[in-house]
């Protein structure tokens, strides 16, 4: 295990999770651009969508970081390190009091959808007991048909991250079509909610394409981590199947699968390649910082759409504005021609 570092503090609690969610950032904004019925971007999902990722991944890793720090008795004499867990909190509230600024200006749907995205990501890693639950149903339903004298089983404790092989998978479903249902359900509160969408894109594309990368991301930092899921004894995908190389060609088999669904999608089919490539490219000895890459597989695509949009909607209105200049000079021309002869022709007269 590291040395536990000022440094490495800011990284894991500050940068990161910032970092990161530019995905969601990035992601946002094509929703909102391509789903409006004005072609417009509306400030209102990106935030929730941003600051929802930062909540999530800061919370996760502050937990991680604590644990660790905890563990070290030496970190004890370091009032350094500590100051830093208390800017993390301060920083995760200021989050938290901009999240529910935002959903006031939002519908309630908004707020229904994104307490249910987000709460989920939020106990993560939280145990998850069903003692309340079951005591519930035996006061309500236990006394009926059932003998007084037999002993009360309780339900087992729930961790959401050790799911057998559903870690990506939930990851996946909560990034991708969590992001794209906030995105929805704002647009639709506001009546600005397009039937139809611009060229290339389709709602099937965007919620298969952002499920399927965001899944797949998340099994890389799964390929990542191997050696220390092994030991911990994660279920995570690569650890259930025994083998890296075996989860790369199932990661390949997805992207290759995306690509080919939506290959008339020339920048979907590039960020598969992009991510293709990356899943060869990284692996478990690989730094950490490498696989911000991967996290990004999708927004330099998607800055790639909105760039060559808004070049082709420039290119346009100067096209338009030199057609106008053109018919002008030539009406002020004939104009110019037409006095000139009428000029000649008195004075012939």
């Amino acid at each position: 295990m590291s040395v536990l570092t000022v440094s490495r503090l800011v990284d894991e609690l500050f940068l990161r999770p910032i970092v990161i969610s530019m995905n969601s950032f990035a992601l946002s904004i094509l929703i909102s651009y391509v789903m409006s019925t004005n072609r417009s971007i509306d400030w209102r999902p990106i935030i929730i969508c941003v600051v929802s990722d930062i909540l999530a991944v800061g919370a996760d890793h502050l937990k991680d970081k604590k644990k660790e720090f905890l563990l070290d008795y030496n970190n004890a004499n370091d009032p350094r390190l500590a100051s830093w867990f208390v800017y993390s909190r301060a920083f995760l509230a200021a989050c938290a009091g901009l999240l529910a600024l935002t959903l006031l200006h939002c519908p309630i749907l908004t707020f229904l959808t994104t307490t249910a995205v987000v709460a989920p990501a939020l106990l993560w890693t939280t145990p998850i007991s069903f003692k309340n639950f079951g005591l519930i149903s035996w006061h309500l339903f236990g006394r009926i048909g059932r003998d007084k004298h037999q002993p009360y089983i309780y339900a087992p404790v729930l961790v959401i991250k050790h799911v057998p092989g559903m870690k990506a998978i939930f990851n996946g479903i909560i990034r991708g079509c969590g992001l794209f249902a906030i995105v929805f359900s704002v647009l639709s509160g506001s009546g600005n909610l397009t039937n139809t969408l611009p060229s290339p894109w389709s709602i099937v594309q965007l919620l298969v394409w952002s499920t399927v990368n965001r899944t797949c991301h998340a099994i890389m930092t799964d390929v990542r981590d191997f050696e220390d899921d092994t030991k911990a004894g994660v279920p995570t995908i690569p650890v259930l199947l025994g083998s890296i190389l075996e989860t790369k060609v199932i990661l390949t088999a997805c992207h290759m699968l995306v690509m080919l669904a939506f290959i008339e999608n020339s920048y979907i089919m590039g960020s598969c390649l992009f991510a293709t490539a990356l899943v060869w490219m990284l692996g478990e000895h690989s730094p950490k910082k490498a696989f911000l890459i991967s996290s990004h597989s999708q927004s330099l695509f998607i800055i790639w759409y909105l760039f060559t949009k808004h070049i082709c909607i420039f290119c346009d209105e100067i096209g338009g504005m030199s057609g106008n200049g053109v018919i002008n000079h030539s009406v002020a021309i004939g104009r110019r021609n037409l006095t000139t002869t009428s000029r000649q022709f008195g004075r012939t007269k």
